[in-house]
């Protein structure tokens, strides 16, 4: 399986215009420039919907390269290495991780490509756990299940404590409110 990676652009043409997780999700849908054709993508060789784009001053005191680790889940040792660099940027970035890119691309003379980290994946190569009562023991008889009935009982004692002190609080309030 190829490594997931997250391309990270400098963008140096005049723009004005955000596109990230946030402003997606608040239904924002921003005219955006020609991102494919500044990658030498064909049409639709870009997933826009997976990307961000904006000025890295909208971080206000949070650094590009904290930004980076909270929104995606880059691998440590390469992000610090990468840190001087995202944290000297200004202007806008573009954040395309590698599962949005369909096909081979070239940055154009309006990105500058200032680095490429791997992300964390997670390893599904080895074969799934046995699930046998073999594998991991099995409880003797008379104690199956003795614990799910323990919280059973629990639940309901907590349930029951619940109501009561609610009815506790309402008749407090309705003698001091019939007293007054």
């Amino acid at each position: 399986m190829a490594q997931a990676t997250l391309h990270i652009f400098a963008v140096n043409a005049e723009i004005d215009v955000r596109h990230t997780f946030l402003s997606r999700s608040k239904g924002d849908a921003p005219m955006l420039p020609d991102l494919a054709g500044w990658l030498s993508l064909r049409q639709g060789g870009l997933d826009t919907d997976n990307i961000e784009l904006f000025p890295v001053g909208d971080l206000g005191d949070l650094k590009l390269a904290d930004y980076v680790a909270t929104a995606f889940d880059t691998l440590e040792e390469p992000l610090k290495k990468a840190a001087p660099k995202l944290n000297a940027l200004d202007g806008h970035v573009l954040l395309i991780p590698g599962a949005a890119l369909a096909g081979d691309w070239q940055a154009g003379s309006n990105l500058t490509l200032i680095d490429t980290l791997p992300l964390a994946v997670a390893d599904h190569s080895a074969e799934a756990l046995e699930t046998e009562a073999s594998s991991y023991g099995r409880p003797a008889q008379d104690h199956i299940g003795w614990h799910s009935k323990k919280k059973g009982s629990l639940k309901s004692r907590q349930a029951i404590a619940l109501v009561l002190i609610t009815f506790l609080i309402v008749m407090i309030s309705l003698s001091v409110l019939v007293a007054a």
